[in-house]
């Protein structure tokens, strides 16, 4: 049998649903509303006669006809053999909004919820099918919805602005209030700004995804590098650089070949190679070369751990440079070296198809996914003797 604070616990799912809230932004009527109930039958009535009468009196107590306010109940007189003329609910419902509203205590965050949503359509009316399917979300930030639409006001005015948000002047806002709101700022700026404002191939927040989407200037990843011929960088007197991507992607260095090894240390002592350059320590953000224009006409060498994850970024940058050989990553070398094996961790190796791999790769790759050669075979590049890269250099530059 339902009892008056099962029906305000039924009536208060329809405010958390969002129910309430979109039936209002779409000019929709969800009243009279009914609520749904077990019927008593003749046998229980018989078998709780009393019970059944506190809860007739219960309900009563508490609906509209004596609060005021509240649910609707309908009783229906009927006749039973053994008890005689009974009164029993029929139907439970609201037969308004206020009355909903003023039964679960919500008349209030529905009355801000309505001037959120007039101030937000009269500024920007094309939220408007944004707030009737997220609601909640609207309901959820209301204490700071007023300074999320000075920042959608502001990115309208001045769509993909090229500063760092530290820079932006929006009147009682912070950057501070936009790096901890991205989440929701996207959702609203997906709906306000026109689609080339929007870099929509940056769909992660990670990673200042957030200021790549919406044309915002950020922390770049670095670029190590060296440069391997002196004569190249004779002009600046410098061979060891980090530069933001940005910047590398318009150095365009007049090197011939470009080495590209995961390990520091191997980055740092690589040795001189005429017309050469070496970048290290990308590991699989390695996907920030794709950027690099100027490295499409560049011999590229790729030098990684003969273990899965290595085959998979190198797989990865030839994906971006089809040019890219593999350097020092094959089965003689993880042989020669056997008594410096290790083992891949087993849950967290790599088990992909790689396509760009070359036919020598990919039998070796197969090898490492399936232990022919042992079990979870990994060899690590700085493992590999130096002389051992030397000999490499001068067979094959």
């Amino acid at each position: 049998m339902i009892t008056p604070a099962e029906v305000k616990q039924k009536a208060l799912k329809y405010w958390q649903s969002g129910r309430i809230l979109a039936a209002y932004l779409k000019g929709e009527d969800l009243f009279p509303l009914e609520i749904t109930f077990r019927k008593v039958s003749a046998k229980e009535a018989l078998a709780n006669y009393a019970g059944l009468r506190g809860w007739v009196d219960a309900l009563v107590a508490g609906s509209k006809e004596r609060l005021g306010f509240g649910y609707t109940l309908d009783l229906a007189r009927i006749n039973h053999r053994q008890l005689g003329q009974q009164l029993f609910p029929t139907r439970i419902g609201f037969d308004s909004r206020d009355d909903l509203l003023r039964s679960i205590g919500k008349q209030r965050e529905f009355e801000r919820f309505c001037v959120l949503v007039e101030e937000s359509l009269r500024e920007q009316p094309t939220l408007k099918d944004w707030l009737e399917k997220n609601p909640l979300k609207l309901l959820k930030d209301q204490a700071i919805w007023p300074q999320l639409l000075r920042v959608c006001r502001y990115f309208c005015e001045n769509p993909r602005p090229e500063l760092y948000l530290r820079e932006l002047e929006i009147k009682g806002v912070d950057s501070k209030f936009i790096e901890g709101h991205k989440r929701i700022l996207r959702e609203l700026l997906d709906q306000l700004l026109p689609a080339a404002s929007i870099v929509a191939t940056e769909t992660s927040l990670a990673g200042s995804g957030f200021e790549r989407r919406f044309g915002l200037r950020y922390d770049e990843p670095l670029i190590r590098l060296r440069i391997l011929d002196p004569s190249l960088a004779a002009p600046w007197g410098l061979s060891d650089l980090s530069l933001p991507l940005s910047q590398f992607q318009t150095l365009d260095l007049q090197c011939q070949r470009v080495f590209i090894t995961e390990n520091k240390v191997n980055g740092l002592s690589f040795p001189q190679v005429p017309a050469a350059v070496v970048i290290f320590g990308l590991g699989y953000g390695i996907q920030v070369l794709k950027e690099v224009p100027w490295l499409k006409e560049r011999d590229i060498f790729y030098w990684g751990d003969i273990d899965t994850h290595g085959f998979a970024i190198l797989s990865q940058l030839r994906g971006y440079f089809p040019q890219t050989r593999s350097m020092l990553m094959d089965q003689e070398t993880l042989c020669d070296f056997e008594g410096l094996w290790v083992a891949e961790e087993a849950g967290k190796r790599c088990l992909a198809d790689l396509p760009q791999l070359n036919a020598q790769e990919q039998a070796l790759y197969q090898d490492l996914i399936h232990s022919r050669l042992g079990e979870n075979v990994r060899l690590e590049q700085e493992r590999i003797a130096f002389s051992r890269l030397q000999d490499w250099l001068g067979e094959n530059v």
